[in-house]
C-alpha cells in the first residue's frame, strides 16, 4: 500500500493529465494525449518518495520525435530516479531509433546503478554494515577508487574486452588492481563473458585460453 502522501501526489497528477499506474514494483508513466508514445516505466518500491518534475520529465522524454521520422522506442529508469536539470530525469535509461538526445547522453557517460551479488546472508551484511558503509563511502564519493592501468592494458580492453584487461593487468598490474582477489576476477570473468569455460590458472596467460 502506497503512502498516503504519494498517491495525493498521483491524484495532483492526474488533474494535470499524466497517468500514473503503479504494479508489481514499477510505476508507469504516459501524458494522456500522447497514445503513440511509449509508456515510461520507473522500478521503485512502493514506499520511495517520487517527484512529480521527475515524472513529468520523463514522461516528455517519451514524446520526443525527430522531424524525419526519429522516435522514441522505450523509456525506463533505475532507483536513483530523480529531475535533472536539462530536462532529462537522472535515472533514465531510453531506446531511440533514428535520433539522438544529447540531454539524454548527459556528461557522465555510463554513470548508473549497478547490482552486485555477495555470497552473504542478511544476518552477515548487517553484522559489517558499518564497515561496508565506509568502504563504499570512500570509492564512490571521497575518491579512493584507483582505476588506473597501462596503455597496453587499455588497449587490450578496447580490443579483447574484459578478458584481454585482465590479461594485460596481470602482466602489469597497477592501481586497486593489487589489492584485488586475482582469483575471484578470473573467476567472473569466466563465469560472465565466456560462459564458464574455464580460464585455467589466474596467474597464467588468460588470452591464450
Amino acid at each position: 500500500m502506497q503512502p498516503k502522501n504519494i498517491l495525493r501526489l498521483l491524484r495532483a497528477l492526474a488533474r494535470q493529465g499524466l497517468d500514473v499506474q503503479y504494479d508489481n514494483q514499477s510505476y508507469k508513466v504516459r501524458w494522456s494525449n500522447a497514445d503513440d508514445a511509449p509508456i515510461a516505466e520507473v522500478l521503485l518500491p512502493e514506499h520511495f518518495p517520487v517527484e512529480a518534475k521527475a515524472f513529468k520529465q520523463l514522461a516528455n522524454l517519451a514524446m520526443a520525435k525527430h522531424p524525419a521520422g526519429g522516435q522514441v522506442c522505450r523509456v525506463c529508469a533505475t532507483p536513483d530516479f530523480h529531475p535533472g536539470d536539462a530536462g532529462v530525469a537522472i535515472g533514465s535509461i531510453i531506446e531511440m531509433a533514428n535520433q539522438v538526445i544529447p540531454a539524454a547522453v548527459g556528461s557522465d557517460i555510463n554513470c548508473g546503478m549497478r547490482l552486485h551479488v555477495a555470497d552473504l546472508s542478511v544476518e552477515q551484511f548487517l553484522s559489517q554494515r558499518d564497515r561496508f558503509v565506509e568502504l563504499m563511502k570512500g570509492d564512490y564519493f571521497f575518491g579512493k577508487r584507483d582505476v588506473t592501468m597501462t596503455a597496453p592494458a587499455m588497449a587490450a580492453m578496447f580490443q579483447h574486452g574484459v578478458v584481454g584487461w585482465l590479461d594485460a593487468m596481470l602482466s602489469q598490474p597497477t592501481g586497486s588492481i593489487i589489492q584485488s582477489d586475482i582469483d575471484q576476477l578470473a573467476s567472473e570473468v569466466d563465469r560472465i563473458f565466456l560462459g564458464g569455460s574455464g580460464l585455467g590458472d589466474a596467474q597464467g596467460s588468460l588470452s591464450s585460453s
